[in-house]
C-alpha cells in the first residue's frame, strides 16, 4: 500500500456525509416522514449499500489502488472468527430479550413503524438489514480498518474506526454513541485477528435481527399477519 492515507480518510469521511446528507434531504423530518417509514428506512439501507459498500469499494480499488485483501475482502471465518460468531448467536438474542422490551428500545424500534406487518414485509426488512450491513461492515471494518492498521499500525487504527463510527452514531443520542464504542472495540478486534470483515458482518447481522424481531414481538402497537 502505498496510498496517502489523507485521501484514504477523505474518502472516508466524504461518503458517508454524502451518503449521510442525502438521506436526510430527501426524508426531513418536517418534510417527507411518513408515519410507517417503510420507504425511508428501505432507501436508508439500499443506498447505504450503494455509497458505504459499492461506491467505497470502486474508489479503494480504483482510486486508492488498494488490492481486495487490503480491504478486508475475504469471505472465511477461522477459528476465532467462527468462535465469536458462535457465541454473538447465544448471547446477543438472550441480551436482546431483556432489552427488546424496554420502552426506550420499543420507541426506536423496529425502525419502519408500520402497526401491521405482512411475513412478505418481515422477509424484505431482514433482507434490507443484510444487504446493508454487509456494505456498512465493508465500510469501517474493511475499507478504513485495514489500511489504517497497515499505515499507522494497530492502536491507532483502533483509534480511528472508535472515533469515527461513534461519530456516525452521534444523531442517535448518548446511550448509541457509548454503544457504538464497545461495539467498535470489539468488531475491529474480531476483524483484526480473522484478517477481514466478515465475523464482523454476521455479528452485526445477528445483532440487528435479533433486536429487530423481538421488538416487533414486544411492540404494543404492531402485530405480524398470522401471530397473535
Amino acid at each position: 500500500m502505498n496510498t496517502n492515507p489523507i485521501y484514504l480518510l477523505f474518502s472516508v469521511v466524504i461518503i458517508y456525509l454524502a451518503w449521510h446528507f442525502l438521506h436526510q434531504v430527501l426524508f426531513h423530518k418536517d418534510f417527507c416522514r411518513p408515519l410507517n417509514r417503510i420507504v425511508e428506512y428501505f432507501s436508508y439501507r439500499l443506498s447505504g449499500f450503494l455509497f458505504l459498500g459499492a461506491l467505497s469499494y470502486w474508489v479503494a480499488l480504483h482510486w486508492l489502488n488498494f488490492s481486495p485483501i487490503e480491504v478486508g475482502i475475504g469471505f472465511t471465518l477461522g477459528p476465532v472468527g467462527k468462535k465469536w460468531v458462535l457465541i454473538a448467536a447465544i448471547v446477543l438474542p438472550v441480551l436482546m430479550l431483556f432489552i427488546g422490551r424496554s420502552k426506550e428500545n420499543l420507541w426506536q424500534n423496529p425502525k419502519i413503524r408500520a402497526k401491521h406487518w405482512t411475513w412478505s414485509l418481515v422477509v424484505l426488512n431482514t433482507l434490507s438489514w443484510i444487504i446493508y450491513l454487509f456494505a456498512y461492515e465493508f465500510f469501517f471494518r474493511g475499507f478504513l480498518l485495514f489500511p489504517c492498521i497497515a499505515e499507522f499500525g494497530w492502536l491507532w487504527a483502533l483509534a480511528i474506526n472508535v472515533i469515527l463510527y461513534t461519530l456516525a452514531h452521534a444523531d442517535q443520542g448518548r446511550t448509541m454513541m457509548v454503544g457504538a464504542v464497545v461495539f467498535s472495540i470489539i468488531l475491529s478486534l474480531i476483524s483484526y485477528h480473522t484478517g477481514n470483515f466478515y465475523a464482523a458482518f454476521l455479528i452485526h447481522v445477528i445483532n440487528a435481527c435479533a433486536n429487530e424481531w423481538i421488538s416487533l414481538y414486544y411492540h404494543p402497537e404492531m402485530r405480524v399477519k398470522g401471530i397473535v
